[in-house]
Parts: C-alpha cells; structure tokens; sequence
C-alpha cells in the first residue's frame, strides 16, 4: 500500500486503535459515564471547547480536566456522560484513555509548540463549524463548563478536581468511576 493511501486513510486508522483500546471496557459503563465512546462527540467538543474566545490558553493538561468536567457534568445532570471516554486518575488529574491519539484526528484544532518546559499541544481555531454530533443540551452543558473553568488555568482546575469525590476515591492509574460522583464542585 502507497503512503499516499495510507495517509488519506490516517484517521480511520486512528479510530480504529482508539476503539481497540475502549473495547475491553464496553461492558463497563460506570467507567464510560453510560454511554459508548463517541469519537464524533470527542472531536466537536474539543473543537467546541478551541474555538471558545471565552477560554484562555487552552493547552493538553487543561483539556483533559475540561473533558472531565464536562463529562462528570452531564452525568450528574443528566444521567450519561457525552463522550463515552474512560478516564484514569492520575498525578496531573484525570486522563482520557488514549488521548495522545485523539488529539491526532483530522479536525482536531491541535498544535505542537515549544515551550519554557518543553514540548506541548495548543489547540485553538478561528474557523466556524458545526457540531453536528452535539445536541442543544451537550451544548449547554458546554457552556456552563467554560463560564465557570473557561479562564482558568489548569493549575487552578486541578486544585478544584482534587476535591472531587470521584477523584478521591480512585486508587493511583485507577479508572474514575462516575458512580462516584456525588456532588461536583461547579455546577
């Protein structure tokens, strides 16, 4: 096979190793906030969340808690997460299984920069799209989460989710469950 189909065909293989790492939790929706992972639901959040002229310095760590927060948000609200991912606590907060790939899907506003502690992801656009894959009511709770976390920064999130209760009770590397969640600390 040429690079050249390969390279048209990247982002399908992309899904398809992320798929591949979540199948062994299908079953498991108390970690996926019950629903499947809906890597449609991903990219446009993430995409919903880097064209926000409300968030500041929208970098990898900040996103991952993002996520979170709007996950963990919909639950509590509604009863399922919106994205289906599967998150781990770990030293930095909570972290989406296999977000080093996600973040290399087409459509995924992401660059790579240097920074003072070296390398890092910034994801930011300008360009208008739609969010077909997202309802007036994941929308809402988008916008609820970047009012309240938006200008923030990650260090500053991170000291709120170490609060959590689903955070706390998750042993080290271990999944978050959502059952864990009693009280969020946004709203």
């Amino acid at each position: 096979m040429s690079r050249r189909l390969y390279g048209k065909e990247e982002d399908i293989y992309l899904r398809k190793s992320i798929e591949a790492r979540y199948i062994k939790y299908y079953d498991m929706l108390m970690y996926s906030g019950n629903v499947p992972l809906s890597l449609d639901k991903v990219v446009d959040v993430i995409r919903y969340f880097a064209a926000s002229n409300v968030i500041t310095l929208l970098y990898y760590i900040k996103l991952m808690k993002l996520l979170w927060y709007t996950d963990a948000l919909s639950y509590k609200r509604r009863g399922h997460a919106i994205t289906g991912l599967i998150y781990q606590a770990l030293p930095v907060g909570t972290v989406p299984i296999a977000l080093d790939l996600i973040i290399e899907l087409r459509d995924i506003p992401c660059e790579k920069i240097d920074t003072e502690k070296g390398q890092d992801y910034f994801f930011c656009t300008e360009t208008l799209v739609k969010y077909s894959s997202l309802s007036r009511d994941d929308i809402a709770i988008l916008e609820d989460v970047i009012t309240q976390l938006g200008k923030m920064d990650d260090k500053e999130i991170g000291g709120i989710l170490q609060r959590e209760s689903a955070y706390q009770k998750t042993v080290p590397h271990g999944y978050i469950s959502y059952s864990d969640i009693e009280e969020l600390q946004i709203c």
